[in-house]
This record gives structure tokens, C-alpha cells and sequence, in this order.
């Protein structure tokens, strides 16, 4: 009978291991939602383009998105035609334009915050002026 008990005892302390080690494992990602409301007005110039030069590795100077490299190209020069180029804006939709999906969801999400996300989206939602 004691040798039962040791038994259910060593499976009980391997399960619970196992599921310790399972749920260890889980990543999850919270983001507090930024109920701001957008500026009026936002520029490209001013308020979009930035965001680009902004950060560790900035997109336009890490070699990434600077011209010659990974598209879009991101340099002030040709950020916007870039962008505007290949169906990567949806003025139709912003929210499912790819290259806003991209920044808040996709591959490129961890390079910038939920607040530059949000602007851009919001820029894009004003029509994607070249301001």
C-alpha cells in the first residue's frame, strides 16, 4: 500500500512539474489600450515621418528601410511616395491597410508604440495627406 501511495505521490509531483512548466512557457502581451483622442490636424512632416527616425534602430537609418534596402524605404525623401506606392495604404479601410497592420500587429510591432500606431492609423483615417 505504501508503495501506491509513493507512486500517486511521484505522478502527482510529475504532473504538477509538467503543468508548471507548460504555463511557464505562455507568453502574453498586454498592451493598455491609449483612449487618447488623435490631434485635429496631424502631419505627415510634423507627426508621421518622425516616427521613422524615432527609436532603436530608427527604421530609415538601421539600414532596414533606408534606401536600397528592405522595402518601403523610410527616408524623409521618400517615406511618402514610398508608402503611398503597392497598395500598402487603404484610404477605403485604414484598419486593413497592410501597412498598418504590419506595424500594429505584424513583424514590425515591437519597433514602435501603441501611441505611434494609433497616429498613423488616425493619419491614414484623415486621408494619408502629404502635409
Amino acid at each position: 500500500m505504501k508503495k501506491l501511495s509513493t507512486r500517486i505521490n511521484s505522478a502527482i509531483a510529475i504532473a504538477a512539474f509538467a503543468m508548471m512548466a507548460l504555463l511557464s512557457g505562455c507568453e502574453y502581451d498586454y498592451v493598455e489600450p491609449d483612449n487618447t483622442p488623435p490631434p485635429d490636424t496631424i502631419s505627415f512632416a510634423n507627426d508621421i515621418l518622425p516616427i521613422f527616425s524615432a527609436g532603436t534602430p530608427a527604421c530609415d537609418a538601421s539600414g532596414c528601410h533606408a534606401t536600397g534596402a528592405f522595402a518601403p524605404d523610410l527616408t524623409p525623401a521618400n517615406a511618402y511616395n514610398n508608402l503611398m506606392q503597392n497598395n500598402r495604404i487603404d484610404l477605403a479601410n485604414p484598419a486593413a491597410s497592410p501597412f498598418y497592420i504590419k506595424i500594429s500587429t505584424g513583424s514590425m510591432k515591437t519597433f514602435l508604440s501603441a501611441s505611434d500606431a494609433k497616429l498613423i492609423l488616425a493619419w491614414i483615417e484623415k486621408g494619408a495627406l502629404n502635409n
